[in-house]
């Protein structure tokens, strides 16, 4: 079943960390909850799992209600796991005995048969069949997590709350983590409601993301839509690089600067078409050398990325960020033209 929250609102005091928050998370679905430090993404999450109590509004599964400012199931009555921040492992407990754990509650119905069964397929889910003997101090901060994932999903919960459970790993280890998580989705079918500050785990792993700033949902859709059809000047820039381009916008054509260049066919939220501003990513512009149409520009700045290079470019007042090919070597204090190459996502619309 669907998880509905209405009106959803927290206080702390005078100070509101949910602000009439209301959307609908799908059945199976994989939602990233994505902004800055203090947005109120955990505060959710909190209300979400029954740690917290709303001070206004509903969290209903369906039609049973879950939270209200008078009522709250309790969080053991709630059919879900969580993973932590931190690994939350116990040192004189061996990976099957944390992964056993939750089977020992007594909301647990599963046979002893069937206890060793769900525990056997949850450690064999995250690759440590070999490791189940050992305790954390034996174990790598990715082996860890791996603990985690399996002691949180071992009794098969319709619902995953994870709360930023990558930010202790390395790069490396971040980016099969995220496979692993990926597999977990596939393989439990649970709806999934995963916290975090980057960017980047939240465009590759989500069906859908909820973007919040100071309480609020700036945008919420599929993580094409938020990269390609930003709402608001906040998504534009919170979610990787973008370029805000001033001009002013003539139906469906933006004329950059002082009629410097204009973008046929464009598009975008009617925030940017109020304020006079076009978001362009990094890789939407490209550089020319020869005079005529585009914004003159000079670069500043150039930076080697392996398979791309990464340019920042000064054009009046304004900085741009630029990415091209390993070949299109330009070097510092050029003077060249930045000009929007035509639209290759074919998913902007006006709204």
């Amino acid at each position: 079943m669907s998880l509905k929250i209405e009106h959803l609102t927290k206080k702390f005091g005078d100070f509101t960390a949910l602000n009439d928050v209301s959307l609908e998370i799908r059945d199976g679905e994989f939602l990233a909850i994505l902004g800055p430090s203090g947005c109120g993404k955990t505060t959710l999450l909190r209300i979400i799992g029954g740690f917290e109590a709303p001070t206004e509004g509903t969290v209903k599964s369906g039609d049973e209600l879950l939270s209200s400012s008078d009522f709250n199931v309790p969080v053991e009555k709630r059919n879900l796991g969580m993973v932590f921040q931190s690994f939350a492992l116990w040192p004189h407990m061996t990976v099957r005995e944390h992964v056993e754990f939750p089977l020992d509650s007594k909301r647990c119905t599963m046979t002893p048969a069937e206890k060793k069964e769900a525990a056997d397929k949850a450690i064999e889910a995250v690759g440590l069949s070999t490791m189940e003997k050992r305790y954390p101090g034996e174990l790598s901060g990715g082996q860890k997590q791996r603990v985690a994932l399996a002691r949180a999903i071992v009794a098969k919960p319709s619902i995953l709350l994870m709360d930023e459970p990558l930010s202790a790993l390395d790069a490396e280890l971040k980016i099969s983590m995220r496979r692993e998580i990926q597999n977990i989705h596939k393989m439990t079918g649970a709806t999934i409601i995963y916290v975090t500050h980057d960017q980047s785990e939240a465009l590759s792993m989500a069906d859908r993301i909820l973007i919040m700033k100071n309480g609020k949902i700036e945008q919420l859709d599929t993580p094409q839509q938020v990269y390609c059809n930003p709402q608001t000047e906040f998504a534009a820039t919170f979610v990787s690089k973008c370029n805000l381009v001033r001009g002013k916008w003539e139906e469906n054509r933006f004329i950059a600067g002082d009629n410097l260049d204009v973008y046929e066919n464009a598009s975008a939220s009617r925030e940017f078409i109020l304020k006079g501003l076009c978001p362009v990513r990094p890789e939407e512009f490209e550089i020319r050398q020869e005079e005529g149409r585009g914004l003159p520009g000079t670069i500043m700045n150039r930076q080697y990325n392996g398979r791309e290079i990464h340019y920042t470019v000064k054009s009046g007042n304004n900085l741009y960020t630029v990415y091209t090919g390993q070949d299109q070597v330009y070097p510092e204090g050029e003077m060249i033209y930045l000009r929007k190459k035509a639209n290759d996502y074919g998913v902007k619309t006006a709204s």
